[in-house]
């Protein structure tokens, strides 16, 4: 059962566990009024059967909802469990919000699946998949009934997006919050104004993002107070800071825990043409703010003209028991940077850095793992360059969509078992590059 919460006035390959895909289920809408209402349909053609603001108050309970080429310019909501939402071309069917429209694809069921289309220009989100709903069922992207831990509302389970290109939107191109079991792959998320993918607000999120390309963004992907979440198999390259995560009290649960960063390729975060990053951040590889237990390694991180990993405190979150290990390192103004706060001291925190790598302080170089606790340095971020709006950012080129649509939908598993990433190695330089 979903919780739901008042809206708030203001607003905000390695896939896991078997997708298998079995018969749909049949639905009815219960009548409510002298005139029954229509059946839930287990197939929604758009735009044959209904617009794509009718779409999702069609589709039943395990139904698919399949979009024909062409550029549609509204919302698609979803509050049916275990739907599946295709495209069936990724580049020839195009949710454009022209910049008035906040939300492309909103999925507030459970199991939701998105796949095979591009979502651009809206104001907010791409693609929001929420469990955060106002009394009507509807996704919601601000509010402090869902975000304070006490009124959090509970955590709905299971969600799939892939092969989705998501560019140019206001907030986030490829949204995850208060959600569990999910997994983001395969995309490309490009002109994001505050990240190309966030997952927030999950206290045991269970959450894998692996094989995405985060490319001209303000930050590439972004976790805020997500726990237990593995990156791995990533393209991040061209933005203004490549990974953000974080610890805070705008949302529940933090702070962040367990976060696995592993063979990714987390390089040149030096573009200007992309929009400003909230706190003024830039050529930033990695930065960790209050984090706890997070694990960097196997990485190829280069050519951040500021540093590469830099972990601090957050508020009064203090980063503990983090490990920077193994990593390859080239090109950064400095590899790695630690500046925990006199407030918010961290403790505990691993840094086994190789031979040629550059860090403040000087002492993390001999420290490694043996002597965890160090001092902080004095490292501060150099001013940004000024940016540019988040529309105004070049549109990636097409990219290779499913091999196979039909009509039949996705059947999520109920938990997602994530990847161990202890054997996974540094990766080549050219990863993902053909889909950058």
């Amino acid at each position: 059962m979903r919780s739901s919460v008042k809206p708030y006035a203001g607003a905000l390959r390695v896939l896991v566990g078997v997708l298998a895909v079995s018969g749909v289920v049949s639905a009815l809408v219960a009548c409510s009024s002298p005139e029954a209402a229509p059946s839930a349909l287990e197939v929604v053609h758009v735009p044959a059967d209904a617009t794509l603001d009718e779409a999702g108050g069609l589709v039943a309970d395990g139904g698919i909802i399949l979009i024909a080429p062409g550029t549609y310019h509204g919302t698609l909501a979803v509050t049916a469990d275990d739907v599946t939402v295709r495209g069936e071309d990724r580049n020839e069917v195009v949710l454009d919000g022209e910049l008035t429209l906040s939300h492309g694809v909103v999925g507030t069921g459970e199991r939701v699946t998105v796949e095979n289309l591009t979502v651009r220009n809206y104001l907010q989100n791409g693609v929001l998949i929420t469990g955060v709903t106002d009394e009507n069922g509807a996704g919601i992207a601000r509010g402090p009934d869902g975000y304070v831990p006490e009124a959090a509302p509970d955590p709905v389970p299971g969600y799939l997006v892939q092969f989705v290109t998501a560019q140019n939107n206001g907030l986030y191109g490829i949204y995850a919050f208060n959600r569990t079991d999910g997994v983001i792959r395969d995309n490309l998320a490009s002109g994001g104004s505050d990240s190309g993918i966030y997952i927030g607000q999950c206290a045991d999120c269970t959450a894998l993002v692996a094989d995405n390309v985060m490319q001209w963004n303000a930050v590439g992907l972004e976790l805020a107070n997500a726990s237990n979440v593995v990156i791995t198999g990533n393209r991040i390259v061209e933005n203004r800071i490549g990974i953000s995560v974080l610890s805070n009290y705008l949302e529940a649960h933090g702070p962040t825990e367990g976060v696995r960063i592993v063979g990714n390729v987390i390089a040149d975060n030096v573009e200007e043409r992309t929009p400003t990053q909230a706190s003024g951040a830039f050529g930033t590889g990695i930065g960790l703010g209050g984090t706890v237990a997070a694990e960097v390694r196997a990485n190829l991180i280069t050519g951040n003209a500021n540093v590469g990993v830099w972990l601090t405190s957050s508020e009064d979150f203090a980063p503990t028991d983090n490990r920077i290990a193994d990593n390859a390192w080239a090109g950064n103004g400095l590899d790695v940077a630690y500046t925990a706060t006199a407030h918010a001291l961290g403790a505990d925190n691993c840094f086994a850095l190789s031979a040629g790598a550059t860090a403040d302080p000087s002492t993390l170089l001999a420290g490694g793992c043996a002597e965890p606790d160090v001092a902080p340095g004095g490292y501060t971020q150099p001013a940004a360059p000024a940016g540019v709006s988040f529309a105004a950012v070049d549109l990636p080129p097409t990219r290779p969509g499913l091999d196979d649509v039909d009509e039949t939908p996705r059947r999520l598993p109920t938990t997602v078992n994530l990847p161990d990433t202890d054997a996974i190695p540094v990766p080549d330089a050219a990863l993902l590059e053909d889909a950058s």
